[in-house]
């Protein structure tokens, strides 16, 4: 019984200051994001990675989303690096799955105290069916991309 009561105890103590709310802080309302810069010759991967963001902006509801660039912050990406591999081969050797990446480069800037918020480059990645057509691979992985600048944001803090 003790055992149990200093477990129950431990699991309480280890739950403290868990939140789901966003880390940033309050004065910070308002998000710019600019428009993607494309160093890939892929098209329309800028267009649709800033509609994702804006998009994953809006859902989360903690930050609005503004036309102006005088908005708390400032939003940047450029994406640097586009490729489908191959990533798993079936028995017949045809490509069962692919490998999707994408690799940008992000900062969000803090207007409102003139200081980076954060600073990053990241490679995101996605595995999937050959079955899916390569557009819809790359938007699985520009969602990805867009909800892991969204968390970035959100959780800097």
């Amino acid at each position: 019984m003790r055992k149990m009561v200093i477990f129950g105890a431990l699991l309480l103590v280890g739950c403290c200051g868990y939140s789901t709310r966003a880390l940033l802080p309050s004065y910070l309302k308002t998000i710019y994001i600019s428009d993607v810069e494309n160093k890939t010759l892929r098209p329309l991967l800028a267009e649709n990675l800033r509609d994702g963001v804006v998009l994953a902006f809006t859902r989360s509801g903690r930050l609005r989303v503004s036309s102006d660039a005088s908005a708390d912050l400032v939003l940047r990406v450029s994406i640097t690096g586009y490729r489908r591999t191959a990533a798993v081969y079936d028995a017949s050797r045809n490509v069962s799955q692919w490998k999707y990446e994408l690799r940008f480069e992000s900062q969000c800037r803090d207007q409102v105290k003139n200081t980076v918020l954060w600073d990053d480059r990241k490679t995101t990645s996605e595995v999937l069916d050959a079955e899916l057509d390569e557009e819809e691979g790359i938007r699985q992985l520009l969602e990805r991309a867009a909800d892991e600048i969204v968390r970035s944001t959100l959780l800097a803090w």
